[in-house]
Order: structure tokens, then C-alpha cells, then sequence
């Protein structure tokens, strides 16, 4: 179990910048966790034992990368997966996990989109979360958790010198 803190500054003001246009043209809005999942295609690209599977008694590497998205339900949680997410861009991402996790909600999933994934986001953050400890969907090897994206003072180097400034962590 690790937690890393990530600085979504850049992240978040990309997402106001475009989220009203892209709005307009597709009826919903950018969500962070597309931008994440296409980061951890990106990171999964670069270091492949991560996108695996345990198999009896050897990891087995795959070559798609098929995101889990897990998705609270009236009952619990369940994981739907984008297959071939690294293919996708992130609107392809964005607009898949919202039809996944409304035909989730409506109980209209098929079996094959509960298959096959390689590994898995999870956005406790929506709970206002800032530090969780998922469960690895097995037989998946990772997993990693989404927190809150909150304002917080930061030291940050600007032209050489050290400053305090209010980032989204």
C-alpha cells in the first residue's frame, strides 16, 4: 500500500478550460477520472508488469489494456471494464465510463463488460475521500485509488526561487 500525492493544478485547469465546449457537444461533462485513466495507460505503457494478471503461480503480462472502473451500485460496487483503453482518447474514455456506470446503475451491464481487466481505478474521492485503501480486483496485480482533488499550500519553484502557492492535490 503506497500513497502518493499528485499536483491536478494542470489537470484542473485543463478540464475548466474545455468542459463547457466539450459539454455543448457531447451532453456531459469531462470527468477526472477519464484523464486519469488515460495517465494510467500512458504509466502502464511504460512499465508493463504492472498490466498483469496472477495465474496459478506466475504473473502473466497483457498486451490490452483494459481498465477496470469501479462503480458504486444500490447494493455494492462493481467493475466494469473499458477494454482497449490505451486506444481510446480521452473522450472515447470519458464517454465509455459514463455509459458503463449508468447501465451499471440500471442493472443493464453485459458479462463480457465485467471480464477481462487488466487493471483498476477507483474514485473514493467523489466520497470526499483524500486517503483510501482499495482491494485488488483479482486476479488484476494493482489497483489505484482517486481521492478528492483538494486546494492545498504547496512550495513549488518559480524562476528559480521557492514559493508558496495554493495547488490542487
Amino acid at each position: 500500500y503506497t500513497v502518493v500525492e499528485v499536483d491536478m493544478t494542470n489537470v484542473v485547469r485543463w478540464r475548466e478550460a474545455n468542459n463547457e465546449a466539450y459539454r455543448a457537444r457531447e451532453g456531459t461533462s469531462i470527468s477526472y477520472v477519464a484523464a486519469v485513466v488515460k495517465a494510467v495507460t500512458e504509466t502502464l505503457r511504460s512499465h508493463p508488469t504492472v498490466n498483469s494478471q496472477f495465474a496459478d503461480d506466475k504473473i502473466v503480462l497483457k498486451q490490452a489494456m483494459n481498465i477496470g472502473i469501479a462503480v458504486a451500485v444500490e447494493n455494492g460496487l462493481i467493475v466494469p471494464v473499458v477494454h482497449n483503453a490505451d486506444q481510446l482518447s480521452i473522450s472515447g474514455v470519458n464517454l465509455r465510463i459514463r455509459d458503463l456506470s449508468n447501465r451499471a446503475n440500471a442493472n443493464k451491464l453485459r458479462l463480457d463488460e465485467l471480464q477481462g481487466g487488466t487493471f483498476t481505478v477507483n474514485n473514493t474521492g467523489w466520497f470526499g475521500s483524500v486517503s483510501s485503501m482499495p482491494i485488488i480486483n483479482a486476479p488484476e496485480v494493482a489497483i489505484l485509488s482517486m481521492e478528492a482533488i483538494v486546494k492545498r499550500p504547496r512550495v513549488i519553484e518559480v524562476d528559480g526561487a521557492d514559493v508558496i502557492a495554493i495547488r490542487h492535490m
